[in-house]
């Protein structure tokens, strides 16, 4: 009996232990929990029972105006204040729009293989000047080249079209010879003068002899004329066709002077090559793009004004002064004038644009770069 209850004894304890544990987790959880619903004690501040928002602000921050908002990166940051009728706008952005005429992305007009890439030489008549071998005179394309508005920078393979110009200059050739023929007329005119002498001649003789020519000779006679000054008509008809013709083939020739001059490459504006996108010898699809050209020596030059401020009259077409600050160099100030106000406001604000004579440094590198950050002065 008393090794049983020995061997009993540990767990009882351990029962014991488990059932005083548990009621401790009990207890400790009820007063967490009432912790958490008991509001904390008041603090003694001026600004009343549960105190201010600037007691909790950090030393020297100020009030809840000085602290930092979205509005510090807004539209706010670019306007400065305005100063005898100027208003500065800083971080205006210079771009070039599109659709604008400040930049060109030439691509191919048609399939084929690209066989020359290069700036055309040509002579007093706009001629291409070309090399023994038949191929252009042309200086290598690079990034930076200045190009003017209808140079020839390249072309796709063209010989089949060029033998069909061939062939349409012949048809043009026979249909002018077809127009100038006129022989075919003359003899209708003439067959019509013999008919009707022949049959005048019969009506006579039946006039000074009754049934000398047979009513029906007579009748034939009078059909073979109506029939010959038929022909007359068909003629001179047949003949304005084949004028008509001179017209469709001298069309159809101007038609494939049009498709060889797609071949070759134009640039459509003044400008520089900003970027090659193909290599001579590739085959093109139509609307491959060949390479994009940009215009620098006028740019745009974007800004925005706060709308609660200033009126779109009230910059609209003024003249601007824009200054650039490169490292390392004075301050350059370049004229403009203020060509378009949007009339939608946006966070408060309208933009305008700019338009700004570029300039070139002594060493040949623009002033005003797409994309950098400039001041503006409006002049009101």
């Amino acid at each position: 009996m008393i090794k049983t209850f020995v061997r009993f004894a540990p767990i009882c304890l351990g029962v014991v232990g488990a059932t005083a544990l548990l009621i401790n987790l009990t207890v400790a959880d009820d007063e967490l929990e009432r912790a958490l619903m008991t509001p904390p004690a008041a603090t003694p501040t001026t600004g009343g029972a549960l105190g201010s928002l600037d007691d909790v602000l950090p030393q020297g921050s100020g009030s809840l105006t000085n602290l930092p908002t979205a509005q510090d990166d807004s539209l706010d940051a670019v306007e400065s204040a305005e100063s005898d009728g100027i208003i500065t706008v800083n971080n205006a952005k210079v771009e070039i729009p599109k659709g604008e005429g400040f930049e060109a992305t030439i691509s191919a007009n048609g399939q084929g293989l690209l066989v020359e890439l290069g700036l055309c030489e040509v002579d007093e008549n706009g001629a291409v000047v070309t090399e023994p071998d038949g191929s252009s005179r042309r200086k290598t394309l690079a990034r930076g080249l200045v190009v003017k508005k209808g140079d020839i920078l390249g072309k796709q393979q063209d010989d089949e079209l060029v033998q069909e110009r061939i062939v349409a200059q012949q048809e043009l050739l026979v249909a002018q010879k077809e127009a100038e023929k006129t022989l075919e007329v003359e003899v209708a005119d003439a067959a019509a003068r013999v008919a009707h002498a022949s049959y005048k001649r019969a009506e006579q003789l039946n006039n000074k002899l009754q049934g000398a020519v047979s009513e029906e000779e007579v009748q034939e006679k009078f059909f073979e004329w109506l029939r010959a000054d038929k022909s007359i008509a068909k003629a001179k008809y047949d003949l304005e066709i084949n004028r008509e013709k001179v017209k469709v083939a001298a069309a159809r020739v101007q038609a494939t002077d049009v498709q060889i001059r797609n071949r070759k490459f134009r640039s459509p504006i003044d400008g520089v090559i900003d970027d090659l996108l193909v290599n001579e010898g590739e085959w093109l699809r139509e609307g491959t793009e060949v390479l994009h050209i940009i215009r620098l020596d006028k740019v745009q030059v974007t800004g925005a004004l706060n709308a609660t401020k200033y009126a779109p009259e009230d910059i609209d077409q003024k003249d601007v002064v824009v200054m650039v600050t490169r490292p390392g160099y004075d301050p350059i100030e370049l004229p403009g004038k203020i060509v378009y106000v949007r009339q939608v406001v946006e966070s408060g604000h309208y933009y305008f644009y700019a338009e700004v004579t570029n300039q070139k440094t002594d060493s040949g590198y623009w002033l005003l770069n797409p994309g950098s950050l400039v001041s503006l002065r409006i002049k009101r």
